[in-house]
């Protein structure tokens, strides 16, 4: 199992300490599009004075000694020189640049070094244009108004590169080699942390979902991470957020939807931006005997409806890693690549709007069930007529017969006796599937339960009175998926067709 990195701090900054906040710094790229906003301490009364290039600002320091400014929003560019004055202190930073800013967050997976990836090379060029900031890792009990950080700001080389996230760094060349301008990367995890540490404690009591940990002074508990590495961060802009976290919330994993959009919901209040999220969904991994079987699957599904449900987030699948036995996959480069993909169509409106999160649209005819998937890419499988990974669940739940037999469309046949409750896909802690797209990975797991809708005709079959579709909605229903193995209730009707043998279904996103 490959080490994950260490990244701890020493003593915060004394309250006293005057000048601008440690996040500004030489190398920084500032987010571009946006007012700039420059903050810092002086002592009480003091005038602050600050030019960044040709702007230039003016502001008191405060009662309590902290002073802030804001420059009206710039495109991208540079470099500039940041000077900030007061007759306690004077702070000079070059090589500014205005470009867009991204915070990668989350837990081990995310921290795991570039050093260590097997899939990235060692030596590349450096680029002044891609620039680099870690965030040491602590925690506080409220909300803390600095900002601690690991040797400031860096350019991109194979030797500051080296020491940094391998995903986020890897993204971040992504980006730059698709969009050209400079780009900013934000280091914000912590191995081994569950999701609601990361999370506004206000937030999570608001919304019912407080009290995580029973030692008072553990960084697990509500907040204590958010309050000391994503607050102070906040004043700040950003273009999005790349999040990578789950494994530690796998022993409850029924809690971690609600988390999840909960986390979204603070961060995008804390920095006042509606932040596009990007997901990273769990990879494979047989956590026996220390989680209970099928708990990675339902993070995952956790992981999928939030990016369904929330409008302005875009889901990462994995699920082709082979990294049953190991919880830090070592191969990070297609995964980052596959982020910045789906960061630059939910961020920047590039290529297909999907988000990756959704599931097929389902049509029974008879005994087959159609599933078409609205995706740019077409599917393929080693063979066609033996499609892995779908099971039908009565009772229990089976493996079913599966094919391939469109660009976007997989065929199921079922029994005459079969009443079907759930249809699920590569739902399990290792997923044995064998469907992938030419050129964007594997569709995503998706678990669906079945209750009646409406009667059409499937685009996609020659019209006749004889079809009935069964379209996929959100938010009817909530499906019971945790603990069961099931997907929940059904709601099943008579199906009136002269040809009918018995009840159907229709298909509800869970």
């Amino acid at each position: 199992m490959a080490a994950a990195q260490t990244r701890d701090a020493g003593s915060p900054p004394a309250a006293e300490r005057v000048g601008t906040d440690s996040l500004f710094a030489s190398h920084m790229v500032l987010q571009r599009d946006r007012p700039i906003r420059i903050w810092g301490r002086a002592l009480p009364g003091e005038a602050v004075r600050l030019s960044l290039g040709k702007a230039q600002a003016r502001a008191i320091t405060r009662p309590d000694g902290t002073w802030t400014v804001t420059l009206p929003a710039r495109p991208a560019g540079g470099p500039y020189r940041l000077d900030v004055s007061a007759p306690s202190f004077r702070d000079r930073y070059r090589e500014i640049l205005i470009g867009d800013v991204w915070l990668c967050a989350g837990q081990s997976n995310m921290e795991f070094r570039r050093s260590k990836a097997v899939d990235l090379p060692a030596h590349f060029a450096p680029d002044a244009g891609l620039r680099m900031l870690d965030i040491a890792r602590r925690e506080a009990p409220t909300p803390s108004p600095h900002l601690m950080t690991l040797a400031g700001w860096k350019t991109s080389t194979p030797d500051s590169a080296a020491r940094f996230s391998a995903i986020c760094h890897h993204f971040g060349e992504r980006l730059r080699a698709q969009l050209g301008v400079p780009i900013g990367l934000v280091g914000a995890s912590w191995g081994g942390t569950r999701i609601a540490a990361f999370v506004d404690a206000v937030t999570l009591k608001t919304r019912g979902l407080d009290g995580t940990a029973h030692d008072p002074v553990s960084r697990q508990n509500d907040g204590r991470v958010f309050n000391a590495m994503i607050a102070p961060l906040a004043p700040s802009g950003l273009k999005g957020v790349l999040w990578y976290q789950g494994e530690s919330d796998t022993h409850r994993p029924e809690g971690y939807a609600p988390r999840l959009a909960a986390l979204a919901a603070s961060w995008r209040q804390a920095f006042a931006q509606p932040l596009p999220m990007i997901v990273v969904q769990l990879p494979p991994f047989n956590p026996s005997p220390r989680t209970p079987p099928g708990h990675w699957a339902e993070i995952r599904e956790a992981q999928r409806r939030f990016v369904s449900d929330d409008g302005s987030a875009g889901l990462v699948v994995q699920i082709d890693q082979e990294s049953a036995n190991d919880l830090h996959p070592a191969k990070k480069a297609v995964v980052a690549e596959r982020a910045a993909e789906r960061a630059l169509s939910v961020a920047y409106g590039h290529g297909s709007s999907r988000s990756g999160a959704e599931p097929p649209r389902i049509v029974r005819i008879g005994r087959r069930l159609l599933l078409n998937y609205e995706i740019p890419d077409r599917l393929v499988a080693p063979n066609p007529e033996a499609v892995r990974g779908f099971e039908i669940c009565t009772d229990t739940c089976a493996a079913i017969q599966a094919r391939l037999t469109g660009p976007r469309r997989i065929e199921l046949t079922i029994s005459d006796s079969t009443v079907p409750r759930c249809l699920r896909y590569a739902w399990a802690d290792v997923p044995q599937q064998n469907l992938q797209t030419e050129r964007s990975g594997p569709p995503g797991p998706f678990a669906i339960s079945l209750r009646e809708d409406t009667t059409v005709a499937d685009p996609g079959v020659a019209p006749t009175t004889d079809h009935r579709k069964i379209e996929v909605r959100a938010a009817v229903s909530k499906c019971n998926l945790f603990h069961s193995g099931m997907c929940g209730s059904e709601v099943t009707a008579s199906d009136t067709r002269p040809s009918a043998r018995g009840p159907i279904a229709a298909m509800l996103v869970c």
